[in-house]
């Protein structure tokens, strides 16, 4: 329950999809479908489709990174793989191509590859591995396949920055107190001021996603002071 509060921590690590769009018409080449990637790269205004979770407002969106990855003449199908920011919407982006194509189009099925720190290509279990993981520990207490499988809530900050925090400080951080220069252990090198990070104790168990309002040098150099404020707990 309490692992869906880092949902919002991924976002900022983007996505990756791969997608397949369907094109009204033919096109001259392949060169014609990978320059029309390339023009829509960058920050993108979007309006999200009629049939969406959000608000159908005017707003900004970056793609990162689009390849071309095939193109069939004969259906006018193109797939290809992009890499944006959370909340842009491909199906808007495959209307855009069409229109910069000059040949219309619309996206016929997609695929999420990656999701903040976790990919298609990491630890991906089925619900059966889960059925049987939870039928091995309710008759033999055998708990090393469901280990394996659902994974501690930990595996999503490995890429934050971290703050080891005193035992004693642990209890008072859960009901709001603010991070103290004290109560600190231990630091990674490199924290930035504003910069989100994992709030940690002695054990390696998260406590608190926080914003820095020190850097790391600030904190080598002081004795007393806030050093972050809590995002959540």
């Amino acid at each position: 329950d309490r692992a869906t509060r880092l949902v919002k921590s991924q976002q900022s690590a983007g996505k990756e999809y791969v997608c397949i769009l369907k094109l009204h018409e033919a096109v001259e080449s392949e060169k014609q479908i990978a320059l029309a990637l390339e023009t829509l790269t960058g920050a993108q205004f979007q309006r999200p489709p009629l049939i969406s979770a959000v608000k159908r407002q005017l707003r900004i969106r970056t793609i990162y990174e689009s390849k071309l990855l095939e193109y069939n003449s004969e259906q006018n199908m193109v797939i290809f793989w992009v890499k944006c920011e959370a909340g842009t919407y491909i199906r808007t982006l495959c209307v855009h191509l069409g229109l910069v194509l000059g040949v219309g189009g619309k996206m016929q099925e997609l695929r999420r590859v990656r999701s903040g720190i976790q990919s298609e290509h990491d630890n991906l279990v089925t619900m059966h591995d889960l059925l049987d993981a939870q039928w091995l520990y309710d008759n033999h207490k055998d708990e090393s396949l469901l280990r394996r499988v659902i994974k501690p809530l930990e595996a999503l900050l490995v890429s934050h920055k971290r703050i080891i925090v005193k035992d004693s400080a642990v209890n008072a951080i859960c009901y709001g107190a603010k991070i103290m220069l004290p109560g600190v252990l231990r630091y990674d090198n490199g924290i930035e001021l504003n910069q989100e990070i994992v709030i940690v104790t002695t054990k390696g168990e998260a406590v608190a996603l926080a914003i820095a309002l020190m850097t790391t040098a600030t904190i080598a150099s002081c004795d007393h002071g806030v050093v972050a404020k809590i995002k959540r707990v």
